[in-house]
C-alpha cells in the first residue's frame, strides 16, 4: 500500500514535491500576463490592419484629386529627393502633406470625422450650439469649426487675397484707398464660452492664413480681433441669441479702421455713443430654435443720428443702397454683409459725405457702382464666415476693366 502511494505520488509530482503541491500545480489558472500577452498579440494584430488599410486602399483604389480640390485645398505634390540641408529639414513637412493627401479613405474618414464631432444637443437640430452661460453659436458653414482651425481652405484663401490684389490695383490706379477688415466669428472671440473640442488650441485659422497671405501681396488689412477682445473683456461684443456683433462691438472695430485708414478724428466715443441697455427680442439663432418670441437680451443700442437714404440699388432684403449726410465729406465705398449693412453706414455719416454699401456676394458684386459713384475709399468687409470668394467668382465687369 505504501508503495503504492509512492508510485503515484511519483506519478503526480518530480521527486521531492509532494502530492498538496502537485495538486496545486495541476489546478492553478493561467497566469494573468500570459492571458494579457495572447491578448496584447491579437490587439497588435488588430491595430497592424486598421494601419495598413489606408495604405493599401491607398494604393490599389487612391481617392480622386478632385476630392482634395474640393475642400479648396491644394493637392501636395510628392517630396523632391533631397539635396541641400535645407531640402533634408523640409523633408518630414513635404512627406507628411503628400501622405495626408494620398492615404485612401481619406474622404470618408473626414465625412465620418465630421459626424461624430458635432455636438449632441437634445435640441436646436445641428445648426445651433449652446456654449457656456447659454451663449448661442451657429454651426452653419462649418463656422465653429473654422474659428477652431478645424477647416481651413487654403486654395480658397489664396485666389481670393490674389482677387483682391487685383482690385486693390485697379482701385489704385484710380487713387482709391482699400482697406481689408473682416468681422470675426462671434466663435474666434468667445472661445472659452466653447466646448472644448471646438477651441482653437493654438492651431492656424483661415483669418490668420487671411491676414498673412494679404501681407505678403502688400496689400493693408486690420486685424479686428484684438478690438473685440478688449471690449469683450468688460462689455458685450457680440449677442448672446444672435450670430452678430452688439452695438458697442461694432464701434470698436469702426474705430481700429478709421484710425488704420488715416481717420484717427472720425472715432467714437462709445459712451456718446450708444442709448442705455433696453430689451431686444430674439436673434438669428434663436429663430432657428423657434425661440424668438421667448428669448430677449439687454442691448445698448446706437444713438446716432442716420443719413437720408439717396438711392436703393437691388432689391430686398439687404439692398445694396446710398446714403448721404448733406455735408461735404469723402465717398466712401463699404462691400460686406449684415454685420455692416446699417451699423457702418450710420457710423461712417458721422463724417464722410455718402456712404455706397454694397453686399459683397462671395466676391460677385456689380463693380458698375465703382465706375458710378468713384469713391474715395473702399472698406472690403465680408465676415470670417465668408472670408472667401465662391470658387471663380470675380466682380461682374471687372474682367473687362
Amino acid at each position: 500500500m505504501r508503495g503504492a502511494l509512492t508510485s503515484e505520488r511519483n506519478v503526480l509530482s518530480p521527486p521531492g514535491v509532494g502530492l498538496a503541491g502537485a495538486a496545486e500545480r495541476v489546478v492553478r489558472p493561467p497566469a494573468a500576463s500570459t492571458l494579457l500577452s495572447r491578448h496584447r498579440r491579437w490587439f497588435a494584430a488588430l491595430a497592424l490592419v486598421l494601419l495598413a488599410t489606408p495604405l493599401v486602399v491607398g494604393l490599389v483604389l487612391p481617392d480622386s484629386p478632385i476630392l482634395v480640390m474640393s475642400e479648396g485645398r491644394r493637392f501636395a505634390p510628392a517630396p523632391a529627393a533631397p539635396v541641400a540641408l535645407q531640402d533634408w529639414l523640409a523633408l518630414p513637412s513635404e512627406t507628411d502633406a503628400y501622405l495626408k493627401d494620398h492615404f485612401g479613405l481619406r474622404h470618408a474618414m473626414i465625412r465620418a470625422h465630421v459626424d461624430l464631432t458635432k455636438p449632441m444637443l437634445g435640441f436646436g437640430g445641428s445648426e445651433v450650439l449652446v456654449g457656456r452661460d447659454g451663449r448661442l453659436f451657429y454651426l452653419g458653414d462649418d463656422l465653429v469649426r473654422q474659428s477652431a482651425g478645424l477647416v481651413l481652405h487654403d486654395q480658397r484663401v489664396f485666389d481670393t487675397a490674389d482677387l483682391i490684389k487685383a482690385m486693390g490695383d485697379r482701385l489704385a490706379a484710380r487713387r482709391v484707398k482699400l482697406i481689408v477688415a473682416s468681422p470675426p466669428n462671434s466663435a474666434t472671440v468667445y472661445q472659452d464660452d466653447l466646448p472644448v473640442w471646438a477651441q482653437k488650441h493654438g492651431r492656424k485659422t483661415e483669418y490668420d492664413l487671411f491676414l498673412e497671405e494679404l501681407g505678403k501681396r502688400g496689400i493693408e488689412a486690420v486685424d479686428l480681433r484684438p478690438a473685440l477682445e478688449a471690449v469683450r473683456a468688460e462689455h458685450k461684443a457680440y449677442l448672446m441669441n444672435d450670430s452678430h456683433w452688439t452695438p458697442r462691438g461694432a464701434i470698436a472695430a469702426f474705430n481700429a479702421i478709421a484710425e488704420a485708414a488715416g481717420h484717427k478724428d472720425w472715432a467714437l466715443d462709445p459712451a456718446a455713443s450708444l442709448a442705455p441697455p433696453s430689451p431686444r427680442k430674439g436673434g438669428d439663432i434663436t429663430r432657428l430654435l423657434g425661440l424668438e418670441d421667448a428669448a430677449s437680451e439687454e442691448v445698448e443700442e446706437f444713438n446716432l443720428p442716420a443719413g437720408e437714404t439717396e438711392a436703393d440699388l437691388s432689391a430686398k432684403p439687404m439692398p445694396d443702397h446710398v446714403q448721404v449726410s448733406r455735408r461735404p465729406g469723402a465717398t466712401v465705398m463699404v462691400i460686406g454683409d449684415s454685420f455692416t449693412t446699417e451699423f457702418f453706414t450710420t457710423m461712417l455719416l458721422q463724417h464722410a459725405g455718402r456712404v455706397v454699401w454694397l453686399n459683397h456676394q462671395r466676391c460677385a458684386f456689380d463693380w458698375k457702382w465703382i465706375d458710378r459713384y468713384r469713391p474715395d475709399e473702399v472698406w472690403w468687409m465680408p465676415t470670417e464666415r465668408f472670408l472667401t470668394c465662391n470658387p471663380g467668382a470675380r466682380p461682374i465687369d471687372f474682367a473687362g476693366q
